[in-house]
């Protein structure tokens, strides 16, 4: 069977509008029929000299056209009945009201940090927030426009009606090379979306672990972990940590006499210590995950703030290991969109669990997502929060001097150590009663408590909050309340 490929306009225009009407064009001559099979993304971005996210942009035209449709696993196949589709996706309009409610969600969402219309309530009153982990809402309005292309371009059904716990085929392709960028296989029968990493965290333990199963983690670790643990009724036990992360013969000897089935780890900018695992670590940790047979759950979400950082952990034991990223610290915690990358055997099982959770991802959101993954704008704000907490971190390190502390330069949180002479609950208590949300340690213990607590710089949209909180903390900290000046 000969396979079609587009001759391009030499006149010009969007490629991605050329191709789609290419297709249209072969649709009605014939050349085209009904049930052909188009070409791979790939071998279509291959053979044309344009990216692949070109090729998704004009199958998506040609699926809102009404003149293709995307099957998971299979491919881009041309509809039946062509022509009357064609008329009516061409003729019939998105409802005024659903256009006009989009634009105004889509106008909220690109308000600039100095106008007034910013809430008092986050910006200028109340107690000045360390303890969320929320980086600040990208300044552009690429989030705006994009949202307008959305309304603009896909149908109404499209927007609003049940879809496939797998997503689309343009959705998983854009999902699957996201992690693609990372070192990850970019195979999209590898991964499925999820409304975002927390609902990732759930779905990988309910297709991995049983009801009385050990599951080990960090020592300090991500909080809904310790949730989770109680909702779904398995055992939690930390590994000791060293400077890396956690330490290779700390896992085996627990592997070894205590037969755990999975294990979830952040070994990007770990949270809240703040550290790396090295990739010579990561290859230790995967020998010992593929010698006791461990299922890995691993955390990116901050692994895009460390551009420095090896692979993903779970590309030295891909065939075991199931990794989770998502845009809640790259462009927002509302848009509650995230992907799971795991092996193929495990995916049908972990759709299932999607399936049972939320039944699919919000397309609206998703899209949104994906197209800002095509054309590049999702890179952009990573570069952009990399450089924003970089500034805010020098804010922090610039006052809170003398301490121990643990960073990374590009990161949006601390660790702190704190002296013997202070007790963290009491730190956190005085701080609050200052003005000051803290978090310390035993918020994230599993087992050991450190002395110390973690301290994050996103959520403070104004530098002059973030410098008079951090002025109070250190100020607590030399305070004789606790005994004797702080000297380090």
């Amino acid at each position: 069977m000969t396979i079609w490929f587009p001759k391009l306009d030499e006149a010009g225009g969007p490629v991605y509008r050329q191709i789609a009407q290419a297709i249209s064009t072969a649709v009605k001559e014939g050349s085209l029929k009904p049930g052909d099979r188009l070409p791979t993304h790939r071998d279509l971005a291959y053979k044309l000299g344009v990216t692949v996210g070109t090729i998704t942009r004009s199958y998506r035209e040609a699926e809102r056209l009404g003149l293709v449709a995307g099957e998971v696993g299979r491919g881009t196949y041309v509809l039946d009945n062509i022509q009357s589709e064609l008329d009516m996706a061409a003729t019939a309009p998105i409802p005024m009201a659903f256009t006009n409610n989009l634009s105004q969600l889509a106008r909220a969402t690109s308000t600039p940090m100095s106008e007034s219309s910013r809430s008092t309530e986050t910006e200028d009153s109340g107690p000045v927030n360390f303890r969320m982990n929320c980086p600040l809402p990208p300044k552009e309005g690429r989030i705006r426009e994009t949202l307008m292309e959305v309304a603009t371009t896909m149908t109404t059904d499209d927007m609003v009606s049940y879809k496939s716990e797998y997503g689309v085929a343009h959705q998983r392709e854009a999902l699957a090379f996201a992690a693609g960028r990372l070192g990850l296989d970019d195979n999209p029968d590898r991964v499925l979306p999820t409304a975002g990493v927390q609902h990732g965290m759930t779905v990988s333990l309910l297709a991995s672990v049983r009801p009385g199963d050990l599951v080990l983690c960090e020592e300090l670790t991500y909080p809904n972990l310790r949730s989770l643990a109680n909702l779904l009724q398995f055992r939690l036990r930390g590994v000791a940590m060293d400077e890396e992360g956690i330490m290779p013969d700390a896992l085996e000897n627990l592997c070894r006499t205590q037969s755990p089935r999975a294990i979830y780890l952040m070994p990007t900018l770990h949270n809240p210590l703040c550290c790396t695992m090295s990739q010579q670590r990561r290859i230790e940790i995967a020998e010992i995950l593929r010698k006791y047979d461990l299922t890995l759950i691993e955390d990116g979400i901050y692994h895009f703030l460390d551009p420095d950082a090896p692979p993903p952990l779970s590309c030295f034991a891909p065939e075991r290991s199931i990794y989770l990223d998502g845009v809640s610290k790259s462009i927002g915690g509302g848009l509650r969109v995230g992907y799971i990358h795991a092996p193929g055997e495990m995916i049908g099982k972990l759709a299932s669990a999607i399936r049972s959770t939320c039944w699919m991802v919000s397309t609206i959101n998703l899209e949104l997502v994906v197209r800002m993954i095509n054309d590049g704008t999702l890179a952009q704000f990573e570069g952009w929060h990399r450089e924003a907490a970089a500034q805010r971190l020098a804010i922090i390190l610039g006052t809170l001097k003398g301490y121990n502390i643990r960073f990374h330069p590009t990161n949006y949180h601390i660790w702190l150590e704190l002296p013997e002479h202070i007790e963290a609950g009491e730190l956190v208590m005085n701080a609050a009663n200052s003005g000051v949300l803290l978090t310390a340690a035993q918020q994230f213990s599993v087992g050991h408590v450190p002395r110390g607590l973690r301290l994050c710089f996103g959520a403070e949209r104004s530098p002059e909050r973030l410098r008079r909180g951090v002025q109070i903390v250190d100020r607590l900290l030399k305070s004789s309340d606790f005994g004797n000046t702080v000297v380090i």
